[in-house]
């Protein structure tokens, strides 16, 4: 089955499942990152439900390299996915969080959901808003804020733990990745921390160092403040959504996949979700990747019990990704032949596949 871990493609994968049947893309047409109009279609679901992936709206891949300064992008695109989502009746919300371009602590969302921001000089901090309007808010106003967010559920997949703020908080980690330097780091983080000490003042609770608080540039941070939402693991999410336990409840071997795998495969990333999943049905898993590194082997003490490369002999990545699929087939083809040469039963029968 086609699996993902919550982050960007969380749809492409989902929409191609035929265990979520039902499904229907719902198109929309959304406020980009830097202000563009850009298509950022989600997922609608019997039982009132809906998939976002914020990638769609808010993706640091909508903007080219040269064009990306993190202190002008605005996570406003993702609530008006949000809000696209409760206006066609849905009150079952996922988020897919992951791969965005923002660093705003999810006022933009906020924004585009009803919340009004005060400067301190006195005006209201006109649409969308962006990180570098952090340090010159003066107050947040909740009164208009869209009430339907308090009548729905909305889970939001999240594969990191960083804290809202300091060295490992969302802009000192991400900020650089999405077009910061020295200077725009030192000036976010600033106005982040005034924004967090507002929060804090508005809500009566502090939000910063909730796990996962600092994902997505502070979206964490905003979700579990404005809309109550509760932060998961990705693939955690996806696998409930796929009612993974039923198909692998009675299985006798599970084989994932993995473009490359290494020690950071274990944090978050499907193959090893699933093999947890899988070992608590005492079903033995075999990955498949292109390649591996070394550290990889860590991934036996997360319920890999065995990788294998697909890769027939030495080759070039261009090699290797034109012919990935019977190079798949072949080593799929292996692991089997060796999983029921294991299998002693019936007087050894010859193996015929």
């Amino acid at each position: 089955m086609p699996v993902s871990d919550g982050g960007e493609g969380l749809l492409s994968t989902l929409v191609d499942s035929p265990l979520l049947k039902g499904a229907v893309w719902q198109q929309q047409r959304c406020t980009s990152p830097y202000g563009l109009s850009v298509q950022a279609d989600f997922l609608i679901l019997p039982g009132e439900r809906a998939i976002i992936e914020m990638a769609q709206s808010c993706g640091l891949e909508l903007t080219p390299p040269a064009q990306r300064d993190v202190r002008q992008a605005s996570s406003y695109g993702l609530g008006e996915q949000v809000k696209a989502a409760l206006d066609a009746g849905c009150r079952h919300l996922i988020i897919g969080l992951g791969g965005s371009a923002t660093n705003d602590g999810g006022i933009g969302f906020a924004q585009a959901l009803g919340a009004r921001f005060w400067r301190k000089d006195g005006t209201l901090l006109p649409a969308p808003a962006a990180g570098q309007d952090l340090a010159h808010i003066q107050r947040i106003d909740l009164s208009g804020l869209d009430p339907r967010l308090q009548q729905s559920e909305i889970q939001a997949s999240c594969d990191v733990t960083n804290p809202l703020l300091g060295e490992h908080g969302a802009t000192w980690v991400y900020g650089a990745q999405k077009g910061a330097d020295e200077a725009a780091l030192s000036e976010l983080e600033a106005g982040m921390a005034h924004y967090s000490q507002l929060l804090t003042q508005t809500l009566g609770f502090d939000v910063s160092e909730r796990p996962g608080a600092g994902a997505a540039g502070g979206m964490g941070a905003a979700l579990i403040a404005y809309t109550g939402a509760t932060l998961r693991p990705g693939i955690d999410l996806v696998l409930e959504l796929l009612n993974a336990d039923g198909h692998l409840r009675d299985a006798a071997l599970t084989i994932v996949g993995e473009g490359w795998l290494d020690r950071q495969s274990a944090f978050g990333k499907a193959p090893v979700g699933v093999a947890g999943k899988a070992a608590r049905h005492g079903v033995p898993v075999v990955a498949l990747c292109g390649g591996r590194d070394e550290s990889s082997r860590q991934l036996y003490q997360h319920h890999i019990d065995a990788m294998w490369s697909i890769c027939q002999r030495p080759m070039a990545l261009a090699e290797s990704m034109n012919t990935c699929e019977p190079l798949l087939a072949d080593a799929a083809e292996n692991v089997l032949r060796t999983f029921l040469s294991g299998w002693r039963g019936e007087a050894h029968k010859r193996i015929t596949v």
